[in-house]
């Protein structure tokens, strides 16, 4: 809707919410046209038709919301389709601005290659980080001294993911379209998330981090 302005199931939902409540990595949107996505391809390959795609750009506030730990705002973008075989391609940013800062505070992208249908509408999108900047950033600690933010060059095994909700478009839309906020974990955990699909135990939880778009769209489909 436009508006205007691998791991078991326990691990990967006891991975996922503490993240989700620690992490303040949220949405993503690029800053010119110039620094646009490439789109994957819609248009099926022979005997591997698309079955389902994703893709969206928004911007949110932060200051308001209990998902986020800092005041601000943020704006994101992806693309994201999977074809028969199963095979998911696709990429993502993500920003970060301070309250009251025009510049970008901080940007991470990554590649996608998993998503999954987890039911009431929302889809489940994985990423492989492939950059962090500014690139002399230190970690960010979780409690107990677990890193929950790599420095600048991201580890092999760093992953990404996010849930997106699409909630129509024009006068047929039930609201504002819906995203949370990018939650960092290991490549294991990113996987479990996808290969657990409808019904699992995310859905639920991922529905009291879901956040309004304030300006974008998202949109969602076959």
């Amino acid at each position: 809707m436009r508006r205007t302005l691998g791991r078991s199931t326990s691990l990967a939902v006891v991975a996922a919410t503490a993240i989700f409540v620690a992490c303040d990595e949220s949405p993503v949107a690029l800053d010119s046209a110039d620094q646009a996505l490439a789109v994957p391809a819609l248009d099926a390959y022979a005997g591997n038709p698309v079955i389902r795609s994703a893709s969206g750009s928004a911007h949110l506030q932060t200051q308001d919301s209990p998902n986020f730990l800092e005041p601000g705002w943020r704006v994101f973008t992806f693309n994201a389709i999977q074809r028969q075989d199963g095979t998911v391609t696709g990429n993502m940013q993500y920003d970060v601005h301070d309250q009251g800062d025009p510049a970008v505070t901080h940007r991470v992208k990554g590649k996608v290659f998993c998503m999954a249908d987890l039911g009431n509408d929302m889809i489940a999108i994985g990423a492989e980080g492939t950059q962090r900047t500014p690139y002399d950033q230190p970690p960010i600690f979780a409690p107990f001294g677990t890193p929950l933010l790599p420095p600048a060059v991201l580890p092999d095994d760093w992953g990404i993911f996010f849930v997106v909700r699409d909630n129509g478009e024009g006068a047929g839309a039930s609201g504002p379209d819906q995203i949370t906020g990018v939650v960092h974990t290991n490549l294991a955990n990113v996987n479990g998330v996808c290969l657990l699909g409808e019904n699992h135990p995310l859905a639920g939880l991922a529905e009291g981090f879901l956040n309004d778009v304030e300006a974008g769209d998202i949109q969602v489909g076959p």
